[in-house]
């Protein structure tokens, strides 16, 4: 099947107060859109916001995909889940969703969603730690970095009793300390007594460097508030419940994405839907040290395990590779992909371009595809081109000057076995589609009675043809 891509700029139409992507008539495969930006950003269940995670896609995204190239019970894939996005949507949809993570605060993340415990297991564990927490001087148990961020005579002293408390074994103990790193810190809201985090007001949501964070204290006075970390991880549990759990279970694992076909089972899995580490745009163990502590890990021993460059602690397998060692690091990824494809199943990668002065101007998802397709077991059938919102870019931090710069454009490789071309979408419609998924977050979506897979009576709601 020769490969389609879709480069037509889309017309934006309403769909339930949000923007919907519709590809012009002309184009025949219009599904092969970035459809799933008219869900909207706030789309997604309660547990995708647990705790930030630099580079996760948006849950719309995999949903999409989900639903377009898997039935209900099939396996569902993600080599790199990050805090979990894709497997959490594939068990909300009725798949068995498997993610596979290095970095063991996404192992943490993706597990406590795939397999969490419920409300009242968390709350009556939450109260025995409550019971047998003794105030003890902070001292020697935290080094200064985390005690500048931190009140001492409450707030660090509780952080630090659950920290040891906690089992990470345990799936309501997980929980809790996943939830705990969710709120351990970030910034303050104007009312700073009901601000969700627990650390002093810091200017992002992940970790920056501890000089940084010390000169930022100093230059804007900031002070450390007393937070009972007891009542606001309650509270933040009454939250994430909020919405219940996902129907189906899944399973998350510590593992290594390029040893992928000893942890899943062979041509086991219907829909792969990644997305691999960028190049030269996120530092995952540096922008997690303060979590990685409460954790237990210490910074240089994961970096270690992710083969990290010892003079600087550049993720070798990441995003500080040259481009060579990008597609060598790409090339050993998709051959596992492929040992654990379905004949008939897709391999979804989302890579975003290069922007920036060492690599210059590069459509990487491309390029890189040029250099290892002969290798990995793989065709490219098509490729769905997503233009980035820059205001929602993590680079949007370092001011307009550098915004940016790391990537404008993400674009989504739908990949399938030789010879076997990709499957058929599910759904005929893509705008129906959205509409069933905003309707059902949270659920598998049940089909109308007297419509065939795919095809639905209405082609565009009524306010949309309005519009356009």
């Amino acid at each position: 099947m020769e490969s389609l891509e879709l480069l037509d700029h889309h017309a934006p139409v309403a769909l339930r107060g949000e923007a919907v992507y519709a590809p012009p008539r002309r184009v025949s495969e219009a599904w092969l859109a970035p459809w799933w930006k008219g869900l909207g950003r706030r789309y997604g269940h309660v547990f995708h916001s647990m705790c930030s995670y630099m580079g996760s896609f948006p849950p719309g995204l995999p949903r999409y995909l989900i639903e377009q190239f898997t039935e209900p019970g099939d396996v569902v894939v993600d080599p790199f889940s990050g805090r979990g996005t894709a497997p959490l949507e594939a068990c909300l949809a009725g798949r068995h969703g498997v993610g596979v993570d290095l970095n063991p605060l996404a192992a943490t993340l993706t597990a406590v969603k795939l397999d969490p415990p419920t409300l009242d297991e968390t709350l009556v564990r939450l109260a025995e730690l409550e019971r047998t927490y003794r105030p003890e001087p902070v001292g020697e148990r935290a080094p200064p970095e985390i005690r500048m961020l931190f009140e001492e005579t409450v707030t660090l002293p509780q952080i630090l009793h659950m920290k040891a408390a906690l089992d990470p074994t345990d799936r309501t103990d997980r929980f809790l300390l996943a939830s705990l790193a969710g709120i351990l810190h970030g910034n303050h809201t104007r009312d700073v007594v009901s601000s969700r985090c627990l650390s002093v007001s810091m200017p992002n949501t992940f970790s920056m460097s501890p000089g940084y964070l010390a000169r930022y204290i100093r230059d804007n006075g900031l002070v450390r508030p007393p937070f009972d970390a007891f009542e606001k991880l309650r509270l933040r549990m009454h939250f994430e419940f909020a919405e219940g759990v996902p129907g189906l279970r899944g399973r998350a694992v510590h593992g290594d994405a390029r040893r992928l076909s000893q942890i899943v089972e062979p041509g086991s899995a219907k829909l792969v839907v990644t997305s691999p580490p960028y190049l030269n745009v996120v530092r995952y163990g540096k922008f997690n040290w303060i979590r990685l502590w409460l954790l237990g890990e210490s910074v240089s021993d994961v970096d270690r395990s992710l083969r990290v460059e010892a003079t600087d602690r550049r993720l070798a397998l990441s995003d500080r590779m040259r481009f060579k060692s990008y597609c060598g690091f790409l090339r050993n990824v998709l051959a596992e992909c492929s040992a654990v494809l379905h004949d008939d199943g897709v391999c979804a990668v989302t890579i975003g371009d290069v922007r920036n002065k060492e690599h210059g101007d590069r459509t990487l998802a491309l390029e890189a595809w040029d250099e290892i397709k002969a290798d990995v077991g793989l065709e490219l059938g098509a490729t769905i081109v997503d233009d980035v919102n820059e205001l929602g870019k993590v680079s949007k931090i370092w001011g307009i000057g550098h915004r940016g710069e790391a990537t404008k454009v993400d674009r989504v490789l739908l990949l399938h076995k030789p010879g076997r071309g990709l499957p058929k979408p599910r759904w005929s419609d893509p705008a129906a589609l959205i509409e069933a998924i905003a309707a059902s977050p949270s659920a598998p979506i049940e089909r109308r009675p007297n419509v065939r897979p795919g095809v639905v009576r209405t082609r565009v709601p009524a306010a949309a043809r309005k519009t356009a």
